[in-house]
């Protein structure tokens, strides 16, 4: 049966302080992937169940595109409010910390209930948001946003657990490539704003979207229950609740939340040099560091951290830092593709729609490749090849022009599909570098978390980039575009502030403005913020060689890892299988 969540291999730790060779952890975990489980193979049980996970997995999507697509939308109808951007942020934040909170609790209580809980969360959050008259309103839907979702990116390491052990890759990539349906909705949402006028019927969609899945948890999803979890160490949950790492999880809350505050707060609401900004990063990083000695050395009955997890180096922690690594890449598209696209090639809003879908195609890509990563074999070198391609297009991205967007649109499909092919190929080798299968729930939640902090880091150093050199260039490329024109020294400063605001009432307030004028201003602006994305992209060139050289590290998945045992049955297929077992081979 199930290998139970308190019942951990520890043993680990005694074998030498470098703890055992590669090649000896190996074969400690694919003992373990042979003895855990049972085979029940693909049941209509599994199947749904695995859906189920990717219904999740759209879920908390749609609460991660539609907000930012529509955000402009919100703050003009609700605001103007210099905080709108929290958001999305609080999104983050709290994506951030709960992810890694349910991905241990579910571990030891079962994940049934945080997984409906999560899902509850939606519902609310898309409720308050949808009914929302105030900025405080929406930033307060967005933290419920962050905090249900977190829950469910558990799913990346729920569906593994689901499905027979050989079927993890081609389920991962499958899951992905289920993503179509969120990935579809910024399109959907710019065009329904444009036939209605009115940006709440997104979230009206997210209503309907988040109650069916919350339908299909219920009747789908049966992992094992708290009772299957610990038949054999016979814990209470009384007792699991002593045992628990509280204080761990305070640090580890504090610490992710003044991080995340500090780094969303710098270049925005206070500039980077203040202390404003820089404290609650410092003290957060600090308190982290912190949290890393304290689960290391404090023999907590169940940490929130589990240290023996990070002791499998090539298995665990060289996958998390190519997906970080290889994320933080992304963010540089992710962070400048939108403006980008909408400020030099978008003429309507289908076009910016359109071109929002490009980020999403290359996702959906990334899935299909990664549905046959198995048969390609040699992850390593997968995950290698796609961060070498990856920051191959992203160096290529920084000579993007104006008039060539084929070109723009190829390069950064490519560089989106890189990063799924990584993040998803690394999620799969962390759910089999493990040594206790009973640990995935974790293994998972830390992979979750790690991507968002880094993704924060990410969105910092590129938008800070991008836009004080955008602010460098700005005058003096606005300048050179109207040196054709006849324009008096007083209103050339008003002309290059209308060209930064970019709005038609700000060109109107200018007098003698023509149509030459105004292409010409619009021209410089084009120019200026393309010379800060280039200088972004280049920036992003340096992670990609230190992601190149984590992926050297990592171990490619030993085939008889692809057992054909499932780690955690259905309740109903535990069931008939103990009943058939009670009754003997002739039943």
């Amino acid at each position: 049966m199930e290998k139970t969540a308190a019942t951990h291999t520890d043993h680990i730790s005694s074998q030498g302080s470098d703890g055992p060779q590669s090649g000896d952890l190996d074969e400690q975990i694919i003992h373990q992937l042979e003895v855990t489980g049972e085979e029940v193979g693909m049941t209509w049980r599994t199947i749904a169940a695995a859906s189920s996970m990717g219904g999740c997995y759209n879920a908390y999507l749609l609460t991660l595109l539609i907000p930012p697509a529509i955000l402009s939308f919100i703050n003009a109808d609700l605001g103007p409010d210099p905080r709108y951007t929290w958001i999305t942020i609080s999104w983050n934040l709290g994506g951030a910390i709960f992810v890694t909170i349910g991905g241990r609790m579910s571990d030891l209580f079962g994940r049934r209930y945080f997984f409906l809980a999560g899902s509850a969360l939606l519902i609310l959050g898309s409720i308050v948001s949808a009914t929302g008259q105030s900025i405080n309103q929406m930033i307060a839907g967005g933290a419920i946003f962050g905090a249900g979702s977190g829950f469910l990116e558990m799913a990346f390491g729920a569906v593994q657990e689901v499905v027979p052990n050989e079927w993890r890759m081609a389920t991962i990539g499958i899951f992905d490539l289920s993503s179509i349906i969120a990935q579809m909705m910024p399109l959907i949402a710019w065009v329904m704003i444009r036939n209605t006028h009115t940006w709440r019927n997104s979230y009206y969609l997210m209503i309907g979207f988040q109650v069916l899945n919350f339908i299909s948890l219920f009747f789908f999803y049966h992992p094992p229950a708290f009772k299957t979890k610990h038949k054999f160490d016979g814990k209470s949950k009384m007792q699991l609740l002593k045992e628990f790492d509280w204080i761990g999880l305070f640090l580890f809350i504090a610490g992710c939340t003044l991080f995340i505050v500090g780094v969303s707060w710098g270049g925005t609401l206070y500039p980077w040099k203040s202390a404003t900004a820089i404290a609650p990063i410092v003290i957060g990083i600090l308190t982290l560091v912190f949290l890393g000695f304290y689960e290391r050395y404090s023999n907590v009955h169940e940490a929130l951290l589990p240290p023996r997890l990070f002791k499998q180096v090539r298995q665990f922690t060289m996958p998390i830092i190519c997906m970080c690594i290889t994320g933080m890449q992304y963010y540089s598209s992710a962070t400048l593709w939108n403006r980008l696209s909408q400020l030099l090639y978008t003429t309507d809003e289908i076009s910016k729609g359109l071109y929002g879908e490009v980020l999403p195609l290359g996702t959906i890509l990334g899935g299909l490749w990664v549905t046959f990563s198995k048969k390609i074999g040699h992850q390593r070198w997968q995950v290698f090849g796609a961060i070498a391609l990856q920051t191959a297009s992203v160096g290529a991205m920084s000579t993007a022009t104006i008039d060539n967007p084929v070109k723009s649109i190829v390069l950064t499909t490519i560089i989106s599909m890189c990063t799924s092919v990584v993040i998803l190929n690394s999620l799969v080798l962390v759910g089999f570098g493990i040594l206790d299968q009973a640990d995935i729930g974790a293994a998972a939640g830390l992979a979750g978390t790690a991507r968002l902090l880094f993704g924060a880091i990410a969105t910092a150093i590129f938008s800070n980039v991008t836009n004080n050199k955008y602010a460098t260039v700005l005058a003096k490329r606005v300048t050179t575009e109207l040196s054709d024109f006849d324009i008096p020294s007083a209103v050339m400063p008003k002309l290059i502030t209308a060209a930064k605001l970019n709005s038609a009432a700000a060109y109107a307030a200018i007098p003698g403005m023509t149509p030459e004028i105004k292409a010409a201003a619009v021209h410089g602006n084009r120019l200026a913020y393309l010379d800060g994305a280039h200088l972004a992209y280049q920036v992003a060139l340096a992670f990609g060689l230190l992601g190149c050289i984590s992926a050297l590290f990592i171990t490619s998945i030993d085939t008889r890892k692809y057992t054909k045992k499932t780690v955690a049955l259905q309740e109903q297929d535990r069931k008939i299988l103990e009943d058939k077992k009670l009754a003997g081979p002739g039943a």
